[in-house]
């Protein structure tokens, strides 16, 4: 491991550069997002891999120190909802027209799936954020959350009151020693509540990631992402987004989270 890969690792807090991403978010207007799609599918180099549907809920402390701490926790369900996974991105950071952060993700959660749900969707009585670090992660993922959170923060997850649909489009632009992937997504994001669900937002997102099991080759080829989206940012007025996806759907939330409340 070379000196920038070791300091990428130690101002990220994770042990091993495998679970670092490096991509860019940019935001889409709604009345542009088919003409994005299409002007995509027509590119030279560029080839559509596959559409998908699923939806994440996101997972919170009562005081959302997750928010507060720029992390994102989230059980994604794929496929039909059967098949569930935890995922944890941590506290990142933008540099160079990308966004640096940490990922993870656990193994398949069979017994965080219900039969039957109303409002809720998980019993956090029957299976824990701790339990599923213990049982279904690997070190390097509760490692990281124990460093970027502490132990008291995970224990204290459960909440999961935010959900968020999406229709995402993957692409892909092969590179010598990897790949981008780009892709567009809508998203749909609900405020669960006892009695139903609340709509929050619908946004459209382009997101570009540097796909590669090297790290000094996402290093390497930051460039090309940059002139990837610039060009595409030209043609359809793509600002650049600063938040994550938990982050915007949570807007409103995030505001009081931030904010200290005044007393009187």
């Amino acid at each position: 491991m070379d000196e920038a890969t070791r300091a990428l690792c130690r101002r990220l807090s994770v042990e091993d550069p495998l679970h670092i991403e490096i991509e860019s978010k940019r935001r889409v207007r709604a009345s542009q997002a088919e003409n994005l799609r299409e002007h995509l599918f027509g590119l030279k180099g560029v080839r559509h891999t596959r559409e998908s549907a699923f939806f994440d809920q996101y997972l919170d402390t009562p005081e959302l120190s997750l928010l507060r701490a720029g992390a994102s926790l989230r059980l994604r369900y794929k496929g039909d909802g059967t098949y569930v996974y935890l995922q944890y991105k941590g506290p990142g950071f933008h540099e160079q027209g990308a966004l640096f952060r940490s990922e993870f993700s656990s193994d398949r959660l069979a017994s965080a799936v219900r039969g039957e749900s109303h409002h809720d969707i998980v019993h956090f009585a029957d299976i824990s954020v701790t339990d599923i670090l213990r049982r279904h992660a690997d070190p390097a993922m509760s490692g990281a959350m124990r460093r970027h959170l502490g132990d008291k923060t995970i224990a204290r997850v459960n909440r999961g009151v935010i959900l968020c649909l999406y229709r995402k489009d993957k692409f892909r632009v092969k590179l010598k020693g990897g790949f981008l992937e780009p892709s567009l997504d809508k998203l749909c994001a609900f405020h669960i509540r006892p009695t139903g669900l609340h709509p929050l937002s619908t946004f459209w997102e382009f997101e570009n990631e540097i796909k590669s099991e090297d790290i000094a080759f996402k290093l390497e080829h930051i460039g090309e992402m940059r002139k990837f989206d610039t060009r595409l940012a030209r043609r359809f007025d793509l600002p650049a987004e600063k938040l994550d996806k938990y982050h915007r759907c949570a807007a409103h939330f995030h505001a009081q989270a931030l904010c200290p409340r005044r007393t009187g």
